[in-house]
């Protein structure tokens, strides 16, 4: 039980979806600002820089002075259950960027010795081909998120605004 419970929200995964995307709707920021967070995030979660995703992610929203909020959950997409799959497409994706092929193609060369003896034949590839799914999931999460954090913040504004008089007839009884 414990087990499932670290692998599978106890609300579900839908559920746990609407929340992650209410709680983007109400960061504090321009619809521009917080996509551009999200977008740094996403794009900084394809390289395989693993315990410098959240410092990486921040650097470039400060820098940019894009949300850093939004760059923290940016960082999402790299998890626990994409990153086998980010890793091994940016491995083959850099490998084919750098016109080399890779030094292991069969399994058994595939060992824990040879990622320490070599690790540049391995860190290097997935950098150049993280570096360009990085922009490649920058851009099409940008794309995405900006104008649905718009019809967001927009929907939740006239919502405030339709029961704001509400609350100042009911303050002004006596």
């Amino acid at each position: 039980m414990r087990l499932r419970r670290l692998v599978w929200p106890s609300m579900g995964l839908a559920r746990s979806g609407r929340y992650v995307v209410h709680r983007v709707g109400r960061i504090e920021g321009t619809p521009h600002a917080i996509a551009l967070g999200l977008a740094f995030g996403a794009a900084v979660s394809m390289t395989p820089l693993i315990g410098l995703h959240f410092l990486v992610g921040f650097l470039l929203a400060w820098v940019s002075r894009a949300s850093i909020m939004g760059a923290m959950v940016g960082t999402v997409v790299g998890n626990p259950w994409t990153f086998p799959a980010i890793w091994y497409a940016s491995y083959r994706l850099g490998c084919v960027l750098m016109g080399i092929t890779p030094g292991h193609e069969d399994q058994a060369r595939l060992t824990l010795a040879f990622l320490i003896s070599h690790p540049w034949q391995v860190l290097m590839p997935m950098l150049a081909g993280g570096t360009l799914m990085g922009i490649a999931a920058g851009l099409a999460v940008y794309a995405i998120a900006k104008p649905v954090i718009r019809f967001y913040q927009e929907k939740r504004r006239k919502r405030r605004r339709a029961a704001r008089p509400l609350q100042v007839r009911e303050e002004g009884l006596p």
